[in-house]
């Protein structure tokens, strides 16, 4: 081998590693170059960054809440019908004439209410939890599509809009509010005894309990979050667009975990961080966004959005095999 081109792969995995940029990083900024090239117009507007960041708020913070179950080696399926039923919930309320703190609380008692009861069946009553969480998914898009009759409800209120479509020095609410969530998250997994039980849990179990770690308990906390910034990206996705659909939330369980999977944290648990579910969460964002620029038919959008996500998965997987391949060589060679 190239003493001289080891040495530079070498130095850049380094740099890599102390800057903790994810894999992912990449390539979102090499799906935002690919569409900045074939409409430079119409995807580097303004405009266009600002709704790709705006609609990247919602689906990271839904996400957060899919991560965290993950690296307890878990799913959470119900995700997006806690964000249509805290919507729903929300605006029916308002609709009626309640406070905006009494719908806005009743919505998160909701889908609180969804968490706590997967985390019941889940950690407590030892239940699948694919189906436990499609069990309380399909309750909670019923409930939804009940309490709002099947309709769209209007919500002009203008807390609600101030949180989705207002602006502080130039910069959107909603994009605050979601980089303060980030920067806390990444805090609580990275520096407190919650962050570190959660991925002691997904580690190993058995470890896990050996040690100490009430296992139920953080299962338990682990899917109130999850609900907890379901209702949280249900009710910022109501005030953006000051209306609140039934059906608002279809696809963020699948999208979220996407977002979370290939952002490097594994279905096994116990690695990987938030820092690439963001990542994740916008090279899906900007994907979608420049296939509507570029008029793809949204029944194409799904397979091309499928066929990216599988590739950056197979991707990933032959470079970690690589990686431990190469790593098995040195130590041969050094012995």
């Amino acid at each position: 081998m190239n003493h001289k081109n080891y040495s530079v792969k070498t130095t850049f995995t380094a740099l890599l590693s102390r800057w903790n940029i994810p894999g992912i990083a990449w390539g979102a900024l090499s799906m935002f170059v690919f569409f900045s090239i074939l409409s430079p117009g119409k995807f580097l507007s303004f405009y266009n960054i600002m709704l790709i960041l705006r609609h990247s708020c919602i689906l990271l913070i839904a996400s957060i809440g899919m991560a965290l179950v993950i690296l307890v080696s878990q799913v959470d399926l119900s995700i997006g019908s806690v964000v249509s039923l805290t919507a729903v919930i929300t605006g029916v309320l308002l609709q009626n004439g309640f406070p905006v703190a009494i719908a806005v609380l009743a919505g998160y008692m909701f889908g609180l209410l969804v968490g706590l009861t997967n985390g019941f069946m889940v950690a407590i009553c030892k239940f699948d939890y694919w189906i436990s969480t499609f069990a309380t998914m399909s309750i909670g898009a019923g409930l939804a599509l009940v309490i709002a009759g099947g309709s769209t409800i209007p919500m002009a209120n203008p807390v609600l809009n101030y949180l989705g479509n207002e602006k502080i020095a130039g910069i959107y609410v909603i994009i605050i509010l979601t980089a303060l969530i980030y920067v806390l998250m990444t805090f609580v997994l990275k520096k407190t005894r919650l962050g570190h039980n959660i991925y002691s849990i997904g580690g190993s179990e058995n470890v896990a309990k050996v040690s100490g770690i009430n296992v139920a308990r953080y299962r338990v906390i682990v899917y109130l979050l999850s609900a907890f910034f379901a209702s949280t990206a249900g009710l910022l996705l109501a005030s953006m667009s000051n209306s609140a659909s039934p059906i608002i939330g279809t696809e963020y369980s699948f999208n979220a975990m996407a977002a979370v999977i290939i952002g490097g944290i594994s279905f096994d648990g116990g690695k990987g961080g938030i820092a690439g579910t963001l990542f994740g969460t916008l090279l899906l964002r900007i994907l979608t966004n420049g296939l509507n620029i570029m008029g793809i038919p949204s029944t194409w959008q799904k397979t091309i959005v499928g066929v990216v996500i599988v590739v950056i998965l197979v991707t990933e997987i032959l470079g970690e095999k690589a990686h431990k391949t190469r790593g098995l060589r040195r130590v041969y060679s050094d012995d």
